[in-house]
């Protein structure tokens, strides 16, 4: 049994260690969420150049951690059943109505919103960086 118990220390030192490091790096995985800021309601564009039409739908500018980010308004149409033509010139009443989050941790181009209003279920909506 002595000979149990000299190998049983080292073990369990190894398997300590094994665990300690699989949860540092689990850790370090975690989503790590920032709430996105509104800036300004886009309404669609139309740019008309020699040979070149460039036909824009309007769009949500927004700044989710550090990033300048686009939504168009067909996902917010879609996902939260919200117009956000209707708050062109309303910026702070669209604050009130959707709510969005980014995990700046992940490589998707997704970013979470929600409606407040509708007990806060969050969905997936693609965005566009800014350019």
């Amino acid at each position: 049994m002595n000979l149990d118990m000299k190998y049983l220390s080292p073990v369990t030192s190894i398997f300590s260690a094994i665990l300690l490091s699989t949860l540092i790096a689990s850790c370090g995985k975690q989503a790590k969420m920032e709430r996105c800021k509104f800036v300004e309601i886009e309404p669609p564009e139309f740019e008309v150049e020699i040979g070149d039409v460039d036909i824009e739908g309007g769009e949500v500018e927004m700044v989710c951690g550090d990033k300048i980010v686009d939504v168009a308004w067909n996902e917010f149409k879609r996902k939260l059943r919200i117009d956000p033509k209707n708050y062109i010139n309303n910026l702070a009443g669209f604050k009130q109505e959707v709510s969005c989050l980014i995990d700046e941790r992940s490589k998707k181009k997704e970013i979470l919103c929600s409606r407040p209003s509708r007990n806060d279920e969050f969905v997936t909506i693609k965005y566009a960086l800014d350019d």
